[in-house]
């Protein structure tokens, strides 16, 4: 594939996003615990398909600014526990906006940590990002505590609080 997907780590597969994984994705987003620290307008655009229609889209952009892949497991590639971006457009030329969404049974297990030590790695060779962009919703610690470990400090605040850092 190009742009060196699939990305691989001790557990977990990173590949194109499919039309065959939005049900998956739907049925995530529905899930309250899921999308707790959702806005109401992200919580519509996710659960009418709009995000999905818009991550499908990004696969055919050349050179690609934006990259939202599937997560699943080494074992069932074809699965779906969640999605990792990143995401260039509307950022500085070496900067990108870098997003992680799990499903809830994989939430405390160091899932996310292993896929970013191997995303950040690719986004920066593949993607040529030298810095990092992320934003938390308010009262979600393991997004914060994540950041934070991904070498991510806050640099603002205005309902949300945003975090740059080195990639």
């Amino acid at each position: 594939m190009a742009y060196g997907i699939p990305i691989k780590t001790g557990r977990f597969l990173l590949r194109e996003i499919c039309e065959a994984d939005r049900t998956a994705f739907l049925a995530c987003q529905a899930d309250a615990s899921f999308s707790r620290f959702h806005s109401a307008a992200e919580h519509a655009a996710s659960l009418d398909g709009r995000v999905f229609d818009l991550f499908l889209r990004w696969r055919a952009e050349r050179p690609r600014r934006n990259v939202q892949l599937a997560v699943a497991t080494r074992s069932t590639p074809s699965g779906y526990l969640g999605t990792v971006g990143l995401r260039t457009e509307g950022h500085g030329p070496a900067d990108g906006e870098i997003g992680i969404e799990l499903v809830p049974r994989l939430w405390g297990q160091g899932a996310a940590t292993e896929i970013l030590r191997a995303f950040i790695p690719w986004a920066r060779v593949e993607l040529g990002v030298s810095r990092l962009v992320a934003e938390t919703a308010p009262g979600n610690l393991a997004a914060e505590r994540l950041a934070a470990a991904a070498g991510l400090r806050i640099v603002g605040e205005d309902g949300k609080r945003h975090w740059r850092g080195l990639a």
